[in-house]
Formats: structure tokens, sequence, C-alpha cells
């Protein structure tokens, strides 16, 4: 039996409410009580709107596991777009809103966020805007399913432009100077201080040069303080030209001006950057349709012997430079009086070697190349020589090195290979017995352009055969741009030439470039000669070098030979050709004729 049959009443599945006058109003009061509720939500949400806008806030939303993403207004606004126009958003759309050089930073947290549950705060560039570049800060938080994995990444997006810029200026302010935009007195300290930690580690000088400028004074009150400004922001350019973008210039305020030179290796390098720049601020500015002349004085002082702190180095420059104002203006000077002596000898040097070829103050010497079997001059090598008018004569030890330097080795370098085909075919013209000559190249002029068209046209103009010319290249030279070298290497012996390489032994000695490179002689370096009858290990490898000569089928000459005993060694192990005192010291061009016509007394 049912119980509907036993008189139970059964409630309907759904409450009835009957239509009368009390239900008619509880539902209007419920229509209103929604429609209060959805006013207020949309009011709430306009002022959040509005309170993001005016804040420069922007917040988003990012479901990890659908990869949908939500943006409101606001950020749209921030980036400079309308939310009207992007339905979806994508994260490589996002992306492409972004300065190229944050988005990997950008992806990392946003990728750490996703995987690790981390939340970030983090800085980057938008690129999107119409007005340039902005800058928002990003925070955001993540929200994990009840497995733990991320589920949400959301967070806000903050417009600190304005800030950013500001906190700039600041900075501008605490730490540049305002009228040149260079390093003031406070971050100058910085910098040094910084530039002495890193020359400490890597066991380097650092060079502090305390410029003033001479007559400063007189220009300022004769021609007014706007042409005084225009002519320190002249200065401020030209200083700048003179370093590198790795070194720090700085206005201490005046007229005076540092320059912190990192990574020096020599006082002669310091010393070349003063030069520059007292020739750079020499010149001639025109302020006002006025021609101006200025000059400067520079004292330098450097790490580690000038002083370990940023002040003393300061200090110390200062009185070099008020010995530089003292001795005489446009000039500079080191704090170290030894450095003075070193430095001023070099310019002595270098000043003069500007002239000394249109002086016709160089000049050549011939020491012979003697077969030891026949005892008879197979060669000779050119070495140069200068006659000084202050310093008198002076060997290349003296002077090579800054010639390289400076580059004054390529004209040199040319007047040599030239004076030395010259001199050989005269010789040659007035029936004396032919042979070779050997001319040094430097590293400076194997990397000239064209060198082998250069040496080409000296022959031309000599009219010295190629077969009595050698080339003496040392082992670093050719070793610096190897496939370069080889290039021309080979054109040179296409020509005819013969090439040689100095001081074997004392560089890389490989047996990799003696097979790369056209290679004719190897040269025994004096060093392994000079002990080779007393010192076992000399001996080994002379003959060493010897049998290398002998299996890559070149020819071996020993330079360096001043006794019997070497020579008598040197010709049982087959090496046949030598150079040395024991036949001849380097002679000049007469006294090398005698040696053509009367042979060799030994």
């Amino acid at each position: 039996m049912t119980k509907k049959q036993q008189g139970i009443a059964i409630p309907p599945p759904f409450p009835v409410i009957e239509e009368d006058d009390n239900s008619s109003k509880l539902l209007e009061s419920i229509r209103e009580r929604l429609q209060r509720t959805e006013q207020a939500l949309q009011q709430s949400q306009l002022r959040l709107a509005r309170t993001q806008k005016i804040a420069g806030i922007g917040s988003w939303e990012w479901n990890v596991q659908t990869g949908e993403i939500y943006w409101s207004d606001e950020l749209f606004r921030i980036f400079g777009l309308n939310p009207s126009d992007h339905k979806q958003i994508k994260m490589e759309w996002l992306l492409g809103l972004v300065n190229p050089e944050d988005i990997p930073a950008l992806k990392k947290v946003m990728l750490a966020a996703a995987k690790r549950g981390q939340p970030f705060n983090i800085v980057y560039r938008i690129i999107s805007c119409p007005e340039g570049e902005i800058t928002v800060n990003c925070h955001g938080e993540v929200e994990c399913d009840e497995y733990g994995r991320t589920s949400f990444v959301s967070g806000t997006t903050l417009d600190i432009t304005a800030r950013t810029r500001a906190e700039s200026e600041v900075q501008q302010l605490i730490n540049y100077d305002t009228l040149t935009g260079l390093p003031n007195r406070s971050l100058l300290h910085d910098r040094l201080k910084l530039a002495i930690a890193h020359a400490s580690r890597d066991h380097q000088l650092v060079g502090v040069l305390f410029l003033d400028l001479d007559r400063f004074k007189k220009i300022n009150d004769s021609m007014g303080h706007p042409a005084g400004d225009l002519l320190l922001k002249t200065i401020a350019i030209r200083l700048a030209a003179c370093i590198r973008e790795s070194d720090t210039l700085a206005r201490l305020g005046g007229d005076e001006f540092v320059a912190v030179l990192i990574g020096a290796n020599t006082a002669e390098a310091i010393s070349t950057v003063a030069n520059k720049i007292l020739m750079l601020i020499s010149e001639p500015i025109y302020i006002n349709s006025q021609e101006i002349y200025t000059s400067g004085s520079i004292g330098i002082a450097v790490y580690p012997m000038d002083g370990d702190d940023s002040y003393t180095l300061l200090k110390h420059a200062d009185l070099a430079m008020y010995q530089a104002k003292e001795l005489d203006r446009n000039n500079f000077q080191f704090f170290s009086s030894e450095m003075n002596v070193k430095v001023l000898e070099r310019m002595i040097l270098e000043n003069s070697m500007r002239k000394a070829l249109e002086r016709e103050e160089f000049f050549l010497v011939y020491q012979p190349q003697v077969d030891a079997r026949s005892g008879l001059i197979s060669g000779m090598e050119a070495l140069l020589r200068w006659q000084h008018p202050d310093l008198g004569l002076l060997a290349p030890d003296k002077f090579i090195h800054l010639a390289e330097e400076t580059g004054f080795i390529v004209p040199i370098g040319e007047w040599v290979l030239h004076t030395a085909c010259q001199q050989n075919r005269s010789w040659q013209q007035q029936g004396l017995p032919p042979v070779r000559v050997a001319v040094n190249l430097s590293a400076k002029q194997f990397g000239q352009y064209h060198l082998d068209e250069m040496v080409s046209a000296t022959l031309m103009e000599t009219g010295l055969e190629p077969k009595w010319l050698e080339l003496e290249i040392t082992e670093s030279a050719i070793m610096k741009n190897a496939e370069q070298t080889a290039i021309i290497l080979r054109k040179l012996k296409e020509m005819g030439i013969s090439l040689a390489i100095d001081d074997f032994g004392t560089g890389y000695s490989s047996l990799a470039y003696l097979k790369l490179f056209p290679i004719s002689r190897l040269k025994i370096d004096r060093s392994f000669v000079q002990d080779i009858t007393t010192n076992p290990d000399d001996a080994a490898i002379a003959k060493t070098i010897i049998s290398i000569a002998q299996t890559l089928k070149l020819s071996v000459i020993a330079e360096g030979v001043e006794t019997r005993a070497q020579m008598e060694l040197l010709s049982f192990n087959n090496c046949i050709e030598m150079q040395g005192y024991l036949f001849s010291r380097p002679v000049p061009a007469e006294q090398f004729v005698e040696l053509l016509r009367d042979g060799l007394k030994y």
C-alpha cells in the first residue's frame, strides 16, 4: 500500500508559491536587492577603475593552465593601447610590447611563477606607448589548486616612469657637473676607487691626469661668463675624444678636469694620452666669431707607485700639475721624478725621429753571412743605425720599440728595404760577386696593407732581381694573423724572394706553421749559439733546429757565432751558413765593398 493510499500527504518536488500579494512583494523585494547589489558592484568596479587610473596601476590575471590572460582597462591604457582592439591576449604578443633588453628577465620571473609558484616583483620598459618608452613596476602573486599546482598568477603593473626620471635627475644633480655633464668630484672618487680595486686585482697601472687650463681666468673676465662656459663645454668634448669609454673624465670645478686611465701598461702609454690632450686643447676655439687659443698644464700620478687610494693620487697629480705650470705651460709632469726622466727621453727620441729620415740621420751597416765550408760570403744582413745629432750613435734596441709603437717603423722599414736593395744592385753593377741581402720586416710592416706590392715596386725601382733579396720575419709576427700571413708569404715567394724565420726557437717554434708557410730558411737565435759548447741544452736545441730544417728541406743559418769552437760544432752538425763577430762585425757600406772584393780573414 502506498503512502497516498494510507492517507499521508506527499509534498510536491518544489515548493509552490501561491500567487498572492505577499509573494509578489517578496519577489519584488528580491529583485530590488539584486539590482542594488549589481549597481553597487558596477560602482565598485568604476571606483576601482578610477583609482587605478589615478594611481597609474593596472591589474592582470594569467590562467596558467589554460593560457588565458585578463587585463584591466587601465593596464591597456598604461601600455598605450585600446582595450576594444585586443579581445584576446597572448603571451607572445605581450612580450612584443617589451623592450628587447628586458624580455629575458621578464620571461625568467614569469616562468618561475608558473613552475615553482614564486611571487615576483620586476621593473621593465614598455615600447608600445605613442609618447615613447615608459618604465613599469610589475608585482605578481601565485594561486595554487588543491593539488599544489599553480593555477593563476595575478598582480598589478604600476607606471613608474615619472618616478624613475625624477630619481635619475636627482642622481644627475648629485653625481654630475651641471655645465658639462661630466662626473663631478664625488663620482670621480667612486670611479677612481673602483679603478684602483680592479688594477690591484689585475696587477695593472692607473693613470690620474689632473688638467688645469692656462689663462682661463683672463678669457672668462674679458669675454664674460657665457663665453667662459662655452669654452669649458668645448674643452670637455675635446677631452672626451682623447680617452676610451672605459676611462673616466670628470670636472672638479672651475677649469680643472681629471682623467682616470684604467688598464694602462706603461708610463709611456699614459704620456701618449697626455700629449694628445695638450695637442687637442691647443687647437683654436671659435666663440662669438672670435678665435681663442688656450693651453693646459697636466700633472700625472700613477697607481700604485704614487699612492694607493683616490685622495692620495689626486693630491699628487695636483702637485705635479703645479710643477708643470712652474716649468712651462702647455706641458705635463709626472709626480715621480724617475718617470719624468724616462718620458722625457722618449719624447726627445719621438720628436727627433719625425725628422730623422728627412735629415738622413739613418744609415745601414752590413754583416756578412758566410759559407763555413768555403769561407766565402754567401749573403749579408742589412742592419739599421741612427746617428742622432744629440745622443750619438744609436743601435736599434734603443729606438725600434718606439718606432713600432708610434707607427714610424713603416716609413723607416720602407727606407731600409729600398736602400738595401739599391746598394746590393749597385755592388752587382760594379762587378762584385752577387750575394743575397737579408732585410728584417717588423710586425707592423707585415700587417701593412699591400706589403707584397710595396716589395715588388721596390725591386722594380732598384732593378734588383728577387732571388738576391731575403726577408726575415719573426715567429710572433707571422702568427698574429696566420691565414692572411700565408697569403702574403706565398705572393712574396712567387716573386722569387726567399723568406727566413728570424730568431727561430724563441717564439712559437711550431712545426705546423713551418708546413703552412713557404719558408726558405731558419735562423738559429744567438741565445742558443752563445753557450752551445758549454751548455748541453743549448747544443741539443741547435741540433734539433738543424735536424728540422734538413727534414723539411730548408736552409739553416746560425747567428751570433763568435768563436771557432762554436763554428766547428755547428759545422759538425751540418749547419753550414753562419754570421757573427768571428767573421765580421756589421760594417758600413764602404767597408763591406772591401769584404766582397778581398774576401774574409778569420
